[in-house]
């Protein structure tokens, strides 16, 4: 089943799959959002609640789902994934190819986060937050959302250059934790050319998240780069701070 609750003051509906999908659940979902844009003629944004792992109830549910995409991906703007699940996976039974779709997911405590996001006209995928109460050669980044160029354009690169006018040499103290979404494709290829022009730049490097592609990938790279590197669990914040600043 597929339980809809539309916030009409904020454009938004809120689903919530649960168990097999059935074909009826999809037509239901499909006639609720055309009703909803003949009469509003205003085309929803939606926010899913994934408590579990939804799933086909037959192949005619799934047909039933691949015609709920067909004519809708084109006209949703923003889908906001609610669950403390970050597998990909679980993504797939609900909203895979919504391709026009702005995606962003959200932990399970964030609802009301994906709400306000959902209901924004304007976009704010993510953002570098600058941590404070650090030394002055701390780079203290805090990322949430969905990092894209700008975040390196606007925040990280020029926050580096200034504390490089003061230091010859820096620290970095970065922290991704439940609100951080990944990279866009254009901030991969930032990061790496931002990685490779300050190969030299940060004597100490402490990542703190419980994601474990980046404590993986820090772990990997950090024996390539001349940087001491440690990688710390999302409750290890203080301890972080307290060996960055050593």
């Amino acid at each position: 089943m597929i339980d809809i609750d539309i916030r009409r003051a904020e454009n938004v509906f809120v689903l919530r799959p649960q168990g097999a999908i059935s074909a009826d659940d999809f037509k239901s979902v499909a006639s609720t959002i055309d009703g909803y844009i003949n009469e509003h003629d205003a085309v929803p944004r939606l926010v899913f609640r994934l408590d579990e792992l939804p799933h086909w109830k037959d192949l005619e549910a799934m047909i039933a789902h691949f015609h709920l995409v067909k004519d809708h991906h084109k006209v949703i703007q923003k889908v906001a994934i609610v669950s403390d699940s970050s597998a990909l996976a679980l993504l797939r039974p609900v909203v895979d190819l919504f391709t026009g779709a702005k995606i962003r997911r959200f932990p399970a405590a964030a609802l009301d986060d994906a709400l306000n996001w959902a209901a924004m006209e304007e976009d704010h995928p993510g953002s570098f937050i600058v941590m404070e109460d650090l030394p002055s050669d701390v780079v203290g980044i805090d990322a949430r959302g969905l990092i894209s160029s700008e975040d390196y354009r606007d925040t990280l690169e020029p926050l580096v250059a200034d504390k490089l006018k003061r230091h010859d040499k820096l620290k970095m103290l970065l922290v991704a934790g439940p609100y951080f979404d990944g990279y866009s494709a254009g901030a991969l290829w930032d990061d790496a050319r931002f990685g490779f022009s300050h190969l030299t730049t940060f004597s100490k490097l402490a990542l703190v998240t419980d994601h474990e592609w980046l404590r993986q990938a820090a772990k990997l790279f950090g024996t390539l780069m001349p940087t001491e590197v440690m990688v710390f669990s999302a409750g290890e914040l203080a301890e972080a701070c307290k060996w960055i600043e050593t």
